[in-house]
């Protein structure tokens, strides 16, 4: 009986062995190997997803600076607002700023300014000086004994300022007198000969505005008549007591000598 139960124990070993050496050799079905791939895909994608290290490191190298670090750049933009040189700062030339002769000279009394306001540079006087004087003396007669018509030396600033009443002669060619030879007696006709008509305009202002009415011993010429007519100039002087309108008819008289309407005309009779 031992025998027999050793034997189909060992018999019964020897079956389990087999079948458990069947079963070792048997392949697994494809289902297993399709779960088996899948969960091997699903270790590989998550591996793809993964940055790598290189990737990380780069990232933090290209990092921009914050706010912070950035160091504020000068604005390198040239000042437009600036205010240019190229004007010119300067000041405006073309005005004058002299002071007329254009005013009355007179200190009191009445007086007048009038005339065409422009000088025809193409009117002239074709005679002498001399003659101009004659002619003055033809159309209105001075009840004196008058001196011949004798010219100024333009050289001489005291007969410049003595006749005249000028500074200078610089506007002037020539220039000729006529004065009572008793010295008590205030009169005195000049004429004179200018470079140009707007000379002679302003020559015959500054004569009016300059004459020493008081350069008689004792007497005064009160009364003062001045005219322009193109390169040509008269001014006369005499008291009143000689005639109230002396000075302004032997005025006239100058512009009929010479032929036409005065350019400047001025007059003045001062209070004694």
């Amino acid at each position: 009986m031992k025998k027999l139960f050793a034997f189909t124990l060992a018999l019964a070993l020897m079956l389990s062995m087999t079948a458990c050496g069947g079963n070792a050799n048997k392949q697994p079905s494809s289902s297993e190997d399709s779960t088996y791939e899948d969960v091997l895909g699903e270790d590989s994608s998550i591996e793809d997803q993964q940055p790598s290290t290189d990737e990380e490191e780069g990232n933090e190298e290209t990092t921009p600076p914050t706010d912070d670090e950035q160091e504020t750049k000068p604005d390198s933009k040239p000042d437009n607002n600036k205010p240019s040189n190229g004007g010119n700062s300067k000041p405006d030339n073309s005005g004058s700023n002299k002071p007329s002769n254009g005013g009355n000279g007179s200190n009191s009394g009445s007086g007048s300014n009038t005339g065409s306001g422009s000088q025809d540079e193409t009117k002239t006087y074709s005679g002498t000086l001399p003659d101009l004087i004659n002619a003055i003396y033809a159309n209105h007669s001075v009840d004196l004994s008058l001196s011949d018509p004798t010219a100024v030396d333009l050289s001489n600033s005291d007969q410049i300022s003595y006749y005249l009443g000028l500074t200078d002669a610089s506007k002037l060619k020539e220039a000729y007198y006529s004065e009572a030879l008793i010295g008590s007696q205030a009169y005195s006709l000049v004429v004179v000969r200018a470079n140009s008509a707007k000379d002679a305009a302003s020559v015959a202002q500054s004569m009016f505005d300059g004459i020493n009415q008081n350069k008689w011993i004792c007497v005064t010429a009160n009364a003062v008549a001045a005219g322009a007519y193109g390169d040509t100039a008269m001014l006369v002087m005499a008291n009143t007591d000689l005639g109230e309108t002396l000075t302004t008819d032997l005025r006239a008289a100058y512009a009929s000598a010479v032929g036409g309407a005065l350019d400047v005309s001025l007059d003045r009779v001062d209070t004694l």
